[in-house]
């Protein structure tokens, strides 16, 4: 089973590292097969807004356009054909480093100054679309860094479990078992109702009500997935 370590410790959080935690957990008897980063490293990539844009002097198909990091206004030359104005974007600043170790440099484009680099879904090593920018959601938080927006600074981490160890089949469970070796409590979990605007139903007949006393669920349409990204594993 695969669990994400940020979710384990919104429930409970011992002073360990991801390492430690693995060692602990390994001792305890749930064998862990393997750990590892949700994504490719990230460092010096932020949430930016385009706040205005003119042609470039020298090229046709280039865009200059200013930026706002949350502090301070940025020059960046964009050949992306969707920038525009008032869109958020992942803006990799001078320093950055993107997957591959590759390190964003202040450059100089057809003798335009260009400093930082707006980012499609591909340069970043989190989606295969290279069509253009990376548009967020209106409500992303500029200046913010785009790990800690995206929830990215996280571990998958993969236990072995043997049959007597149904307890932890769930991430309430393993949370119950961490609780128990660092004697912390563990958090309730607050699931706030949400009415259904819709009274959609499905027919569904329990065979087995003796291993399966309830079965809840709920229809759910028009659901746009297009600002999600989901990794292997998750």
């Amino acid at each position: 089973m695969k669990f994400s370590e940020s979710w384990l410790r919104e429930l409970v959080s011992p002073v360990l590292s991801t390492d430690e935690l693995i060692a602990q957990v390994t001792m305890a008897g749930l064998e862990v097969d393997g750990s590892e980063p949700v994504a490719e490293n990230l460092t010096g990539v932020l949430v930016g807004e385009i706040i205005s844009i003119e042609t470039h002097p020298n090229a046709d198909k280039l865009k200059v356009c200013q930026v706002w990091d949350g502090d301070k206004q940025v020059q960046v030359v964009c050949g992306a054909p969707n920038a525009r104005t008032g869109i958020k974007v992942p803006f990799a600043t001078v320093g950055a480093v993107l997957p591959d170790d590759f390190v964003i440099k202040k450059a100089k484009l057809r003798g335009v100054e260009s400093q930082g680099m707006l980012c499609a879904q591909n340069e970043l090593g989190l989606g295969e679309d290279a069509s253009g920018l990376w548009e967020l959601p209106t409500d992303a938080p500029v200046g913010v860094d785009f790990n800690a927006y995206l929830g990215l600074n996280d571990s998958i981490i993969e236990v072995d479990l043997t049959p007597n160890r149904g307890d932890c089949l769930s991430i309430r469970g393993l949370a119950r078992e961490v609780g128990v070796l660092n004697q912390l409590d563990v958090k309730a979990q607050v699931c706030t109702p949400v009415e259904p605007s819709i009274n959609d139903t499905i027919d569904v007949n329990l065979h087995a009500p003796e291993g399966c006393a309830r079965y809840v669920g709920r229809v759910i349409k028009n659901l746009d997935l297009s600002n999600y990204i989901f990794f292997d594993g998750l």
